[in-house]
């Protein structure tokens, strides 16, 4: 038996992650990590060969190749003998309705899939190819939204599914590196399927996996990522002891809410979020942790609030929102673009050229012209969030924007209403009524225009 295979079998034993003998899932999108994991799994020596369903699914999001993708994927489990099922779901008309972005909606596709397919088939394990490299990955992806500590801590090797808690997701590679699987399909001609995308840099993942991390190797030692698990560990230790509290409280109150501390505080509210059906993000938890009986609007017609008892609950539909917390990311891919958003129909569009293409353009109604590279590869249209802050064109420093709506003598009602845009560093470079933001106006070493039209 191969040491790699011997290393999952006893990681499979220690963790338990097949129990009994019913049917094991395996994810496999037909590149190298999970091709490695199908093999592994069917070693004989392992005795699990016979239990493995092997599930594909389609994001729809590469036309033909990702067709290509299914085929191979259904070939592989011919050759091994093993059921294939597959399933796919249009990808990016969920990201657009959803305004989460492409990785988010391809995640609860997938996973929606999974937990059906589970149900279908009677199991309770799906199996992923998740390996230590992605830990790390993952690590930096959720410290860059400004994750907490049980997002920091990362994967676990055995979680329940985020659709069904009756799903368990196992992950046997956790604790192997990427170079190991590489190495092991090498030497066993295992063939898999390339995904162009996985280069694209307009994605952050491959931002941190393609440029982060080998710069914080080349100057810091390959030290780093044994230092980012020794974190990991810690944030996951120290999250496991506030959800005992959170958990402990929620049960049975002995104390107001208020006067909880703020970490337990969050993971009372992110708690109830779940069962809800709502992703808790940190804007999110925040707003509602922060003031009792504040409306919070997290998508069209659907409201939240937080009681004075520290109750999460659904909203009446009645009434203006105090804030909104709907979003809209957008990929900035190929040449131009277009997406609606609060009442608007946005449209943008990349040219090459600089300060003399801008002169050319001229100005045209509902039109603002920007220097390419300052807005980066994504841009989110949101709506006014406490504490946010804006430098027209032409000011010194940023103001809140609060002040510039009073200044403006836009109504309170209105305020809500407006569309902003924000750049992918985090500032924003654009709100309706106004002009461009200064740090993304077009100069004499501007080399690339981005054009946002709107019209409502």
């Amino acid at each position: 038996m191969h040491p790699l295979a011997e290393k999952v079998g006893k990681i499979s034993r220690v963790l338990n992650f097949f129990p009994g003998s019913g049917i094991i899932i395996v994810a496999v999108s037909g590149g190298i990590d999970s091709m490695a994991l199908l093999h592994l799994l069917a070693t004989p020596g392992l005795g699990l060969s016979d239990r493995l369903v092997v599930a594909h699914f389609n994001h729809q999001l590469r036309g033909a190749d990702s067709d290509a993708d299914a085929g191979f994927v259904e070939q592989a489990a011919g050759q091994l003998g093993r059921p294939f099922e597959s399933g796919s779901n249009d990808t990016r008309q969920l990201a657009a309705e959803t305004g989460n972005g492409i990785e988010a909606a391809a995640r609860q596709l997938r996973h929606q899939f999974f937990a059906r397919l589970a149900k279908r088939l009677a199991s309770r394990n799906v199996a992923l190819a998740h390996h230590a490299d992605d830990q790390i990955e993952t690590f930096f992806l959720r410290l860059l939204r400004g994750a907490g500590n049980r997002g920091l801590a990362g994967m676990q090797p055995v979680a329940l599914s985020p659709i069904d808690p009756g799903v368990t997701l196992v992950r046997p590679l956790l604790g192997m590196h990427r170079a190991e699987i590489v190495a092991y399909a090498e030497e066993q001609g295992i063939t898999h399927r390339e995904d162009a995308s996985n280069k694209n840099t307009h994605f952050l993942r491959n931002r941190v996996r393609h440029e982060l991390l080998p710069q914080l190797t080349e100057q810091f030692g390959t030290s780093v990522s044994r230092q980012i698990v020794k974190a990991m560990q810690v944030a996951g230790d120290e999250a496991d002891c506030i959800d005992d509290f959170a958990a402990a409280w929620l049960g049975q109150a002995e104390s107001p809410f208020d006067q909880l501390p703020a970490a337990v505080q969050r993971q009372v509210v992110q708690r109830q979020l779940f069962p809800l059906g709502v992703e808790p993000s940190f804007n999110l938890v925040e707003a509602l942790r922060a003031e009792a009986d504040r409306v919070i609007e997290i998508a069209p017609g659907k409201r939240l609030q937080r009681n004075a008892d520290g109750r999460v609950e659904l909203a009446p539909s009645v009434g203006d929102p105090e804030f909104s917390l709907t979003k809209l990311e957008i990929f900035l891919e190929g040449q131009a673009g277009e997406a609606e958003f609060g009442g608007l129909k946005i449209r943008w569009e990349r040219l090459t050229g600089g300060l003399a293409k801008w002169h050319e353009l001229g100005q045209v109604e509902n039109r603002e012209i920007f220097d390419a590279e300052a807005i980066g590869q994504t841009i989110t249209l949101r709506h006014w969030q406490p504490g946010d802050r804006f430098q027209p064109i032409g000011q010194a420093g940023s103001t809140k924007l609060q002040d510039l709506f009073v200044n403006q003598k836009i109504a309170k009602a209105e305020r809500h209403r407006l569309v902003l845009a924000e750049a992918a560093a985090g500032l924003l470079f654009w709100v309706q009524h106004f002009r461009i933001a200064d740090p993304f106006k077009v100069t004499e070493s501007t080399d690339g225009l981005l054009l946002f039209s709107w019209r409502g």
